[in-house]
C-alpha cells in the first residue's frame, strides 16, 4: 500500500534520462494501473501530482501528513489477528495471477488453516461480547508457518492445485 501526502509528486522520469525504470518499476506499474496506462507514464516520463495519482491507482490513501497516515494505517491493520493478517496475505500472494477457480482454492485452503486458530476463537468470542480481542498471534494448528506449500498442476486443460502442509 502507498500512503502520500497532497504535496507528492509520483513518477518514472528514467526514460528522459536515458535509462529505464529499475527496481520493478516496469514489472509493477503494468500491474497497479493496466499496460496502456503504464506505458504512458513510463514513455513519457510523466510526473504525476498526488490528486491525480489517487485517481490512477498510484498511490492507495492520501492523507495530511504521509508519515502520520501510514502509522494511522498500520495500526489499524495491526489492531487484527496476526494469524488471519498471514493467512490473508499468503492467500492474495500466492493467489495473484491464478485463474479465479485456483485462486479460489488458493483462499479456501488459507481459510481452512485458520478457521480452528487460538485467534479466530478469541475474535468470536470479543465480537460477540463487544470487547476488543487479545489476539493469542499463533496457534499449534497454525499452518501458515511457511509449512503450507502451493503446486500449480495441469489436468485435462485446467489449472488445478496441489496442497500439502508440513
Amino acid at each position: 500500500m502507498i500512503v502520500a501526502d497532497a504535496t507528492a509528486v509520483v513518477g518514472l522520469p528514467e526514460v528522459s534520462v536515458g535509462v529505464i525504470p529499475g527496481g520493478g518499476g516496469t514489472q509493477l506499474l503494468p500491474r497497479r494501473v493496466g499496460a496502456a496506462r503504464a506505458a504512458e507514464l513510463v514513455f513519457t516520463a510523466r510526473r504525476v501530482e498526488a490528486a491525480e495519482a489517487r485517481e490512477l491507482g498510484l498511490v492507495d490513501l492520501l492523507t495530511e501528513d504521509a508519515r502520520t497516515g501510514a502509522l494511522e494505517l498500520a495500526g489499524r491493520i495491526a489492531a487484527n489477528s496476526p494469524v488471519g493478517l498471514r493467512a490473508a496475505k499468503k492467500a492474495m500472494r500466492l493467489g495473484q495471477g491464478l485463474d479465479l477457480r485456483a485462486g479460489l482454492e488458493v483462499e479456501d485452503a488459507a481459510w481452512r488453516s485458520v478457521a480452528f486458530s487460538g485467534d479466530r476463537a478469541e475474535g468470536v468470542a470479543a465480537f460477540n461480547e463487544k470487547r476488543k480481542p487479545e489476539w493469542p498471534g499463533s496457534d499449534p494448528a497454525d499452518s501458515l508457518d511457511g509449512s503450507l506449500s502451493v503446486t500449480p498442476r495441469r489436468e485435462n486443460g485446467s489449472n488445478l492445485l496441489s496442497w500439502r502442509n508440513g
